[in-house]
């Protein structure tokens, strides 16, 4: 039997047909395999950064996005919290929630009219720290049993406390210096940040923001703007700081500079007087500054490297959002290489469509009181919860290294002289030094002015940046700086203790 015969091959059906063709031809094969997991791996990176995103999302992003002042659901969290309170950094209640015998809530200010912007409100909407620290006053880190026992009662719990960086004293004293004027005062630790003291006027009572609700809003004055962080108007002569930093990058022998100020200059087709028409006769850069000297700054100013200018202004947090804590607007500042040549005189002196917000031109100060660092500003310290822990505290953080060292301290020795021998007379004293720019800022065509004053004290290793705007306050050193001098003069004696 030959059982080792061959078989004869039997007729392939259609069904095995397919995958002949596969053995057939195995690069195809290998191309189908290679194209399958690719799919895959793309589907696998997809999914892997799916749950990347969830995992940063809950543990980074989630109390952002609940903290949120715009996050509707935070209303939800008062069903079973009592706000918590904002308290000074002296331990001065600046807000808290009044309960009475019904378990009926009331918010309750008891500084008035004095925060009213900074720590804001929380009805008909929610403004200042009140809006940003909405989540931190409505959430409750107290004991757990205590939360349970309150819970079983059917209790609410009582919110965390924001202890903030503002100050009572010095609140108190730029809130009275600026008196029935309106504008602006803000107050900052150059070394930190921190901002010590916030005023915007025209101002309101948190207290009775309800039943005034309809007159504030309709009210012309815009009195429910925070005048120190959005408040935009012309810098006037306290740009000259920038001007003169810009011309010392330009010009290494800048301190041969010299000018014979007759009052009067026609530069670019454009005619600009000193303040008055004061005629200042020849000035170095350092009396320039000292004497507010307008001829002597549009002479030295009007060529300036457009470009470089703008990059300096941008260094100084023009056209960038400054974080605070609370709202800010962006200062302006428009200059490109194709600005007309024409502008640039009106520009260099502070005015032109240059804005800037208070809390900006401190910011400045800060700068060059600082070794050209500026800290990042802020007005929350810590957040405790109601048996005294402490839950957050935010530190100190670098903001941007906007000039040199040396810039710095050339610039505060030129500053020094406002002071000593030029527009800023008025904050002489033996108490503390100080140096700084007065600033009247033209703002309509009846070269009606606000008054500027920005500066620093103990210079030598600064301890406070104050900058006051006063609206249609005309002369910077006669109406600004005495405003500066009382916040100064508050923090040195420290003698009030509300």
């Amino acid at each position: 039997m030959a059982f080792w015969k061959k078989k004869k091959k039997q007729p392939m059906t259609k069904d095995e047909e397919p995958y002949l063709q596969y053995e057939a031809h195995p690069k195809k094969k290998k191309k189908a395999n290679r194209q399958i997991l690719q799919i895959t791996y793309i589907f696998v990176i997809l999914f892997l950064a799916l749950i990347g995103y969830m995992v940063k999302f809950i543990i980074v992003d989630s109390s952002d996005v609940i903290a949120n002042s715009h996050n509707q659901r935070q209303s939800s969290f008062a069903e079973k919290v009592i706000r918590g309170r904002i308290i000074s950094s002296n331990d001065k209640v600046l807000a808290q929630t009044v309960v009475d015998s019904s378990g009926n809530e009331q918010r309750d200010y008891p500084y008035g009219r004095m925060f009213a912007h900074v720590v804001g409100f929380d009805s008909n909407g929610r403004s200042g720290l009140e809006g940003t620290y909405n989540f931190q006053l409505l959430t409750s880190n107290a004991n757990l049993f205590m939360q349970i026992a309150n819970s079983l009662r059917g209790d609410k719990n009582n919110g965390d406390d924001l202890y903030t960086t503002l100050d009572t004293r010095l609140q108190k004293a730029a809130y009275d210096a600026l008196g029935s004027n309106d504008g602006a005062v803000i107050a900052i630790e150059p070394s930190t940040g921190k901002i010590l003291a916030m005023v915007s006027k025209p101002d309101f009572d948190p207290n009775y923001i309800e039943s005034e609700w309809s007159n504030l809003n309709s009210s012309s004055d815009s009195v429910l703007l925070n005048r120190a962080t959005q408040g935009l108007y012309a810098p006037g002569s306290t740009f000259k700081i920038i001007t003169a930093l810009e011309y010392m990058r330009e010009n290494s022998n800048y301190e041969n500079f010299s000018y014979n100020c007759t009052s009067t200059i026609i530069k670019n087709s454009n005619k600009i007087s000193c303040y008055h028409g004061t005629a200042h006769g020849t000035v170095n850069l350092r009396e320039a500054i000292a004497k507010s000297c307008n001829t002597a700054f549009v002479e030295l100013g009007s060529d300036l490297d457009k470009e470089s200018l703008k990059e300096l202004a941008e260094d100084l947090l023009f056209n960038r959002t400054i974080s605070t804590g609370i709202t800010t607007q962006k200062s302006q500042f428009h200059v490109t290489k194709n600005t007309e040549d024409s502008q640039m005189p009106q520009i260099v002196i502070g005015q032109g469509d240059t804005l800037i917000t208070p809390l900006n031109n401190a910011l400045i100060m800060c700068a060059i009181a600082n070794n050209g660092v500026i800290q990042k500003p802020y007005l929350a310290d810590h957040i405790e919860n109601y048996n005294g822990g402490v839950i957050k505290e935010y530190e100190p953080q670098e903001y941007t290294k906007a000039l040199t060292e040396e810039e710095a301290n050339t610039m505060k020795e030129m500053l020094t002289a406002v002071i000593e021998e030029g527009t800023g007379s008025v904050l002489q004293t033996s108490q503390y030094t100080v140096a700084g720019k007065t600033g009247s800022a033209e703002y309509n065509s009846n070269k009606d002015s606000h008054a500027w004053f920005v500066g620093m004290s103990n210079v030598e290793d600064p301890d406070l940046v104050v900058s006051v705007l006063v609206e249609d306050g005309g002369s910077g050193g006669q109406s600004a700086a005495p405003i500066a001098k009382a916040v100064f003069d508050s923090y040195y004696n420290n003698e009030l203790n509300h």
